[in-house]
């Protein structure tokens, strides 16, 4: 009876594991590498300033750039322009700020956020408009624990500020809330380095608009809103990329060098066999255990019953 008790045993174990935390490909992405077609740039300092030291007249831009939404409406008030959208925007309701759109600073490009995607349009001035391709990033790439960036809105032409809900490791509970900057032009992502403020709890932290200089920032955290001063405006500074990881015996083989290449030739090496590790088996096995355990308690439960059938 030992094998079919072990069998059960880690088969409870693995279910147990799939059922909680993130899915592998929310896993996958938030540990993947950063891509090719974009960089991580140095966190930007926020410095708190008190506001009668901005310099007059000062104006700050609102995050949506006067743009509203419904359900699947854009709206820019200004201009009298709406115009319906084949999707779902990201909607709090009527009246109510959200993060659904948000217009640039010439008023040329409108930014669409639903949910993990967003969705970039060109307005005209008479309000033809038509989605273009956009690239962002939706993942923290910075140091740290991971986690996934959505509500883009615009703070110039070619500078965005993005939200991130920072989990724990089950993905769980919201342990940290952060700001980025994506700077279009770069292609480089740079996290808002908050630390200056002494902030003891960033819960429900947003920027509620933008300095049309881009060298400030009013912040709103619950119910408190104050100007801090970011420089969005500099070119952004690149960090190093980490060096690649060493290739394995398998990549290595097709990347010989010719010296290693004649050596080949001159003597064959023998045909091996690459075996995984046991690390890379062992949950296979554990569930193929599981599964050839409960399936013999199964038919030893039939055949002896089938015995006291004919027995009878």
């Amino acid at each position: 009876m030992k094998i079919p008790i072990i069998a059960i045993f880690w088969l409870g174990m693995c279910l147990e594991v799939f059922a909680h935390g993130r899915s592998p490909e929310m896993n996958w992405e938030l540990n993947a590498p950063v891509p090719d077609w974009m960089s991580v740039a140095e966190p930007i300092k926020v410095e708190p300033i008190e506001d009668h030291l901005l310099p007059a007249p000062y104006l700050f831009r609102p995050r949506s750039g006067g743009a509203t939404n419904s359900r699947n409406r854009v709206q820019i008030p200004e201009r009298k322009i709406e115009f319906q959208v084949p999707h779902e925007i990201d909607w709090r309701g009527i009246n109510e700020e959200g993060y659904g759109v948000s217009l640039n600073a010439d008023g040329t490009k409108i930014l669409v956020n639903t949910g993990m995607t967003s969705r970039l349009y060109e307005v005209a001035s008479d309000g033809e408009h038509r989605e273009v391709p956009i690239r962002l990033p939706h993942v923290t790439y910075d140091d740290g624990l991971k986690g996934f960036i959505t509500r883009w809105s615009w703070a110039g032409n070619d500078v965005l500020v993005g939200h991130a809900e920072i989990t724990d490791g089950a993905g769980d509970e919201i342990i940290e809330e952060r700001i980025y900057v994506f700077h279009m032009q770069e292609q480089a992502l740079a996290r808002l380095d908050l630390s200056a403020l002494n902030l003891s709890d960033t819960a429900s932290l947003e920027i509620a608009s933008i300095g049309e200089d881009l060298e400030h920032l009013r912040v709103r955290l619950g119910d408190r809103e104050f100007a801090v001063k970011a420089d969005l405006k500099s070119p952004p500074r690149l960090l190093e990329r980490p060096d690649p990881a060493p290739t394995s015996n398998m990549q290595a083989i097709g990347q010989q060098t010719p010296a290693s290449a004649r050596s080949t030739k001159q003597k064959p090496a023998p045909i091996t066999t690459v075996e995984e590790s046991p690390s890379s088996t062992r949950w296979p096995l554990v569930v193929v255990v599981a599964a050839l355990g409960l399936l013999w308690v199964l038919l030893k439960k039939r055949k002896s019953k089938g015995s006291v059938l004919n027995g009878a």
